[in-house]
């Protein structure tokens, strides 16, 4: 599945690209970028404003530049519609990264096959995927905050992913260089929903496939490495632990989605957690809870603490 989520990528920053230079008057500033971006890199069928800050566009046809695929030839993408409702065009015109974006692409159609050497259809079944994206986010510069409110990834049968969070130490360059700015965000809230439809039982079939295993021997690592962890666990991680085991060991058909949420008690940093030495320590420092409806013991008991 490497491929397709690296296509899916490629396909949102061409997009992003043509439009954050075109949004700071509309949809006339978003025509005037199609004409500067490379002949044949954006073509769509229609296009109208939305309210004053932003437009839609549909029945539109991306196809990659080389400076956006490093050189690598790529199939054209197909996307339905391509809606901007609301975007930050004053930092726009002034040369800097946006504050605030909600953007949501619908119906992207992504070739599976090939895809970076995979035979997705070989291995996994898949033709093509077609997927809805969502993107709504503020940052506030005076207080360092930034509020993802919401970035979803729905995969048309396959799966749906969405997460939204709340980060602190965050400066108005962050938008631009979102690793750098890792290093002095500390995290207040976050949440994570996994939903999966077919798309996990695909991923453990092909990747047991790659390595020559079959699935059961693959679920079964997988469990071992998450039982590894229980050993001296407390309540709260063996809690994670099994609802983690318990999804993996559902793959083919889960019971329900898988639930995260992030509520930290203090100021946790990711330098913090890269210094804990027991997965207690990382539980208690994130406020970690994984919630799975299907979730029961799966590992052996915990060795309890001296």
């Amino acid at each position: 599945m490497k491929g397709i989520g690296g296509r899916l990528a490629v396909a949102a920053v061409v997009v992003c690209w043509l439009a954050a230079p075109a949004l700071a008057d509309g949809l006339a500033r978003f025509e005037a970028a199609i004409k500067q971006a490379s002949p044949g890199v954006f073509k769509y069928k229609s296009a109208k404003a939305l309210g004053e800050n932003g437009f839609v566009v549909e029945e539109v046809t991306v196809t990659p530049p080389p400076e956006a695929t490093q050189g690598t030839k790529t199939q054209p993408i197909d996307i339905k519609r391509i809606a901007v409702e609301d975007f930050d065009f004053s930092s726009l015109d002034n040369n800097t990264p946006p504050l605030f974006a909600k953007v949501r692409v619908e119906g992207l159609v992504v070739d599976a096959k090939q895809a970076e050497g995979v035979d997705l259809k070989e291995l996994a079944g898949i033709d093509k995927v077609t997927a809805d994206f969502q993107l709504d986010y503020r940052l506030d510069p005076d207080k360092k905050t930034m509020s993802l409110n919401r970035l979803e990834l729905d995969l048309a049968g396959l799966a749906r992913l969405e997460v939204s969070m709340i980060v602190d130490g965050i400066s108005s360059d962050a938008v631009a260089s979102p690793d750098a700015a890792m290093n002095d965000a500390t995290l207040r809230t976050a949440s994570l929903v996994f939903e999966d439809r077919a798309l996990l039982g695909k991923v453990v079939a092909a990747s047991a496939k790659l390595q020559g295993m079959v699935p059961a021997a693959l679920v079964a690592m997988s469990k071992g490495a998450l039982e590894a962890l229980r050993d001296g666990a407390g309540p709260t991680t063996l809690a994670v632990l099994d609802a983690l085991a318990s999804f993996v060991e559902d793959y083919q058909h889960p019971k329900g989605p898988l639930r995260v949420t992030l509520n930290p008690p203090g100021k946790t940093s990711a330098a913090m957690l890269s210094g804990m030495a027991t997965p207690d320590e990382a539980v208690k420092a994130l406020g970690l809870v994984v919630s799975y409806s299907g979730t029961r013991p799966l590992g052996p008991p915990a060795t309890k603490k001296p």
